[in-house]
């Protein structure tokens, strides 16, 4: 099967989505896949190439197209990415023409792209991780004319079909993690030794952006809550929000670490006493859509993880697996986070769980899922 798969992204990236095409491309083809990853030829700082950058054996194909790139000169002004989207999706227009059929699907997980393949009667999937805040009518006649549509979450898939989508177009498949990256056989002790990090503190970590919808400013804030031998680390986000954090936040036991490198973040979770997910209950995106890498890396690390209680989150965690606090409540978390430094025979229940329910999230067995999937839509 050779799919062709578009996405309107700046690769490598530091941001997360850039990691979940390229694992998922790398998954595709470990398959047997003949994967093509079309990407529109923008400026970027990072100059590493993505192969390299993401610790992944170069098994499928790359490529860079034509878009009209003003995002350096856009400042925030929209006009400049509704520039950049719309030429590239009719660059890889012009592409798929070009193409005259050398495919066999066409993937992708941008909407307007989706919008614009829609036209032509080809076998289109359409990977989907979020959704427009009102679903429209042209909404509905894109998502009828793919093929398939696979979604991250079970709260999209049932948006989905409350919008009158058939239910059997569609495919839930979670996000995932690569195993054998995050499952280091390490001690807490050297992989702290490696970083440099205190070994007496007990370390918890937020590892990822820094967007409120994810609620590290809250356990920023709860740092203050938390004893004096507790260290809360923020490992990842941009610049500007690193400098917001560390002007906004001032706790003693609070590090904002800033962006690490990929390869550095399974020595980070293994490093720690505690993982947290404090993702907030205030948009939707965050109480039902999200499917977080984190949420898969940390369950693989094997430490012990304090989790928003939202129906997103519940989808992977439980009572179990994790321990569930009410979210955007500083209190609550606090409370979640000294339960576990409290009790190691708690932390190393729920850790054992974690990793056990890790195995299942596998980025290999993702897209086995997707494969069938695709090949019955087809058929």
């Amino acid at each position: 099967m050779k799919v062709y798969y578009y996405v309107n992204a700046r690769i490598p990236t530091e941001k997360a989505h850039g990691r979940q095409i390229m694992e998922n491309c790398h998954a595709l083809a470990k398959q047997g896949v003949d994967v093509t990853l079309i990407l529109p030829r923008r400026h970027n700082r990072l100059k590493k190439d993505p192969f390299v950058f993401y610790g992944l054996k170069k098994n499928f194909k790359l490529n860079q197209i034509f878009c009209f790139d003003l995002l350096p000169l856009a400042k925030g002004k929209r006009i400049f990415f509704i520039i950049e989207a719309v030429s590239f999706a009719l660059s890889a227009l012009g592409h798929v023409l070009s193409a005259r059929g050398r495919y066999d699907v066409l993937y992708t997980r941008d909407l307007i792209i989706a919008a614009v393949f829609s036209l032509l009667n080809k076998p289109l999937f359409h990977e989907v991780h979020n959704l427009p805040d009102k679903i429209s009518w042209w909404h509905r006649l894109i998502w009828r004319r793919c093929r398939g549509i696979i979604v991250i979450s079970a709260g999209l898939g049932n948006e989905l079909i409350k919008n009158k989508i058939e239910a059997d177009k569609i495919l839930i498949a979670r996000d995932g993690v690569n195993l054998e990256k995050f499952n280091l056989i390490l001690s807490k002790q050297a992989a702290r030794e490696k970083l440099k990090l205190n070994q007496e503190k007990k370390m918890v970590l937020y590892t990822g952006h820094l967007y409120s919808w994810k609620g590290a400013d809250l356990l920023a804030r709860a740092a203050a809550e938390l004893p004096a031998d507790a260290a809360v680390y923020l490992v990842g986000g941009t610049a500007e929000d690193i400098n917001n954090f560390q002007k906004k936040y001032r706790a003693a036991n609070l590090e904002v670490v800033g962006y690490r490198p990929a390869e550095e973040i399974p020595l980070w979770l293994k490093a720690a006493d505690v993982l947290v997910l404090p993702n907030s209950a205030k948009e939707k995106i965050s109480s039902f859509y999200t499917s977080p890498l984190k949420l898969f890396e940390y369950l693989s690390s094997g430490r012990p993880i304090v989790a928003a209680d939202l129906p997103s989150i519940r989808e992977v965690l439980n009572d179990d697996n994790s321990i569930l606090v009410p979210p955007d409540d500083l209190a609550g978390l606090a409370m979640g986070i000294g339960k576990i430094l409290n009790d190691p025979a708690l932390a190393a229940k729920i850790s054992t769980q974690s990793l056990r329910d890790a195995q299942q999230y596998s980025w290999d067995r993702r897209v086995e899922k997707i494969i069938a999937f695709i090949k019955n839509q087809k058929s």
